[in-house]
């Protein structure tokens, strides 16, 4: 509720503001009590009460409405990516052995989540993670080594087409989509909670869009390298081999592509003129290459193989995205190649 208020002058230099009384009562105010005023990056000021409570939320789902244990899933994963403390399912006529199965895979998957309470008609998941302890630089940071990791497996799939590599790979993504569900959790937390938002390195809310943004990018980069990596062991399964002269070229698309997707990270993380520069050419190099490989592959190759080099570039296009981000960075604040001049 927005309510106008005019500033009373008790002194010669200070002025005061009362505090609308259903705040005070909300709050648990109280005359003498000391309130901390701060100003915000925007100009606006914030009223923070000293002896603050921290608030805590609870979600709680009706299984019964619910049609599909996939549905089911992907409500508890967002539950969770909106900060609810705890998350509740339940269920009048009780949940069925695929749903339980389901919900209780999911919520063991959520970092921080601990299944508190677990019957038929009722599952009870309790967050225990400290916000302020997971900056969300370091957590993008950790993504990125996920995917590079995932990435520099997806070359040896190439040499080898082992389902053993492959399966690694899914194992990584699994972790960079659950990396992924907590950078979302802490940017909301941040969104409602100024003083988390601090502490986990976002200098404004206006960063919260961008870094959901760059976190699910790299999710989708992911879930390319182990696209591409299952195209590469089901041609191996299917008896197709590769050229030793064009095998070498997609390895060295592939490094390309993980050289470009490094810079592009060092980039957002360090938005400088230098970092956007040396990114943009490393994206370049990378989708030219892929034209190139592309043209050099044989008749009997190109069915097999045009698919597998068409996620590379995928993958430099989609740095692209992060680049905006990483520019929007940039132009956010004076640096040597812009000036910021508020009128």
């Amino acid at each position: 509720m927005n309510e106008s208020r005019k500033l009373q002058k008790v002194s010669h230099s200070t002025l005061t503001i009362s505090i609308p009384a259903e705040h005070v009562k909300r709050l648990g105010l109280k005359e003498g009590d000391n309130v901390v005023v701060k100003e915000e990056t925007d100009g606006t000021l914030r009223l923070i009460p000293s002896a603050k409570k921290p608030k805590t939320a609870k979600a709680s789902i009706k299984v019964d409405a619910v049609a599909t244990a996939e549905l089911l899933s992907r409500l508890v994963v967002s539950s969770y990516m909106l900060g609810y403390d705890a998350i509740e399912l339940t269920s009048k006529s009780g949940m069925s052995p695929a749903y339980l199965a389901e919900a209780t895979k999911t919520l063991r998957r959520l970092r921080g989540v601990e299944i508190v309470q677990s019957s038929e008609d009722l599952i009870l998941a309790q967050s225990f993670m400290d916000p302020a302890k997971f900056p969300v630089d370091s957590l993008i940071k950790r993504l990125q080594l996920l995917v590079s990791k995932s990435l520099e497996n997806s070359i040896v799939a190439l040499r080898n087409g082992s389902p053993s590599v492959l399966n690694e790979i899914r194992k990584i993504q699994g972790e960079i989509d659950e990396l992924y569900w907590l950078i979302v959790r802490q940017l909301l937390v941040a969104l409602s909670d100024r003083e988390i938002s601090v502490k986990i390195g976002l200098e404004s809310p206006l960063h919260t869009s961008g870094d959901r943004v760059s976190a699910k990018t790299i999710e989708e980069i992911g879930q390319i390298i182990l696209e591409l990596t299952e195209e590469t062991v089901n041609s191996r399964e299917a008896g197709i081999r590769i050229e030793e002269r064009t095998m070498k070229r997609i390895e060295d698309l592939a490094r390309s592509a993980n050289d470009c997707f490094d810079a592009t990270i060092e980039s957002l993380l360090v938005p400088e003129i230098g970092t956007i520069d040396r990114a943009l050419a490393k994206i370049e190099a990378t989708l030219s290459l892929e034209r190139e490989v592309t043209l050099e592959l044989s008749e009997s190759e190109q069915p097999h193989m045009r698919t597998i080099i068409s996620r590379f570039g995928q993958l430099a296009r989609y740095c692209n995205i992060i680049i905006e981000i990483a520019l929007n960075r940039l132009l956010r604040k004076t640096s040597k190649v812009c000036v910021i001049q508020e009128q």
